[in-house]
């Protein structure tokens, strides 16, 4: 195997990188240290606990995309490993889990994304997108017809909103309750229904302040808002102020209501 490694600034220098902890940068950094030559990491655990790094750091490189997991096996691979490296044929060594290695496409700009074929409908999406669809199916929510197939859109650029969503994430300190692919679904929210990032805000905001952290609660009141046609922040709040008249039609009397007219009368 190849001792020489190296780190692009392409990548490092991003802000999705920098504005990540100190932390989870030096466990990056340590995972392109300790990875193979095809970028590929068995022993993530072990390393954590040799530089001191937490499971929230991981999580955060898992919700930023810059590594990609396979949950059977518990390896990571460094998902732009090609743009930081390049290991000449007379010092490469082939990776020893081939298995995950088959599951992999290669980007034109190098980066990993995960080529395995979708048991779902049919989707027409980007490199950076593609990597967290694998096993989404084991996940119990489908909120649009089979055979429907997504808009590859381009004014909202998929990389840039994963990134707010993983900051909302950690904000609202979901970051130990969602896993990668929950992520992915709250962001085909956006995505494919068209709804404003700060409605997700919102609904995870409410479940945050009820101290309800989980996918399952989330997900339901997002569905729920769907359903109401709310897509927007000013469409949330125009449904509060909806229901706050309602409630508060119910609750006057009809004597008070009778009084009211007269006196708007007179």
């Amino acid at each position: 195997m190849a001792q020489r490694r190296m780190l692009s600034k392409k990548v490092t220098d991003t802000d999705a990188f920098l504005d990540m902890p100190l932390s989870t940068q030096a466990l990056y950094f340590h995972l392109n240290m300790h990875a193979d030559d095809d970028g590929f990491v068995g022993n993530i655990n072990t390393i954590k606990r040799m530089i001191g790094a937490s499971t929230d750091d991981e999580k955060l490189l898992l919700a930023k995309q810059f590594l990609i997991p396979f949950e059977d096996s518990g390896v990571v691979v460094i998902k732009d490993w090609r743009i930081h490296n390049y290991i000449r044929k007379d010092t490469y060594n082939a990776t020893m889990y081939s298995e995950e290695r088959r599951k992999l496409g290669v980007s034109e700009s190098g980066s990993y994304y995960v080529d395995e074929p979708s048991t779902e409908r049919p989707r027409i999406v980007d490199d950076t997108a593609t990597q967290v669809r694998v096993g989404k199916v084991s996940i119990g929510k489908s909120k649009v017809s089979e055979g429907k197939v997504s808009e590859n859109t381009t004014d909202q650029p998929t990389g840039p909103l994963r990134n707010q969503l993983a900051d909302l994430v950690a904000m609202h300190g979901f970051a130990d309750h969602l896993t990668p692919l929950q992520l992915n679904q709250l962001l085909e929210y956006v995505t494919e229904d068209g709804m404003e990032i700060g409605v997700l805000n919102l609904a995870l905001q409410d479940a945050s302040n009820r101290a309800i952290r989980n996918f399952k609660y989330v997900d339901a009141i997002l569905r729920a808002k769907l359903n109401e046609g709310v897509k927007s922040v000013a469409d949330w709040h125009a449904g509060k102020e909806t229901h706050k008249q309602a409630v508060a039609d119910e609750k006057v009397p009809d004597w008070m209501q009778e009084l009211n007219d007269k006196l708007e009368g007179s």
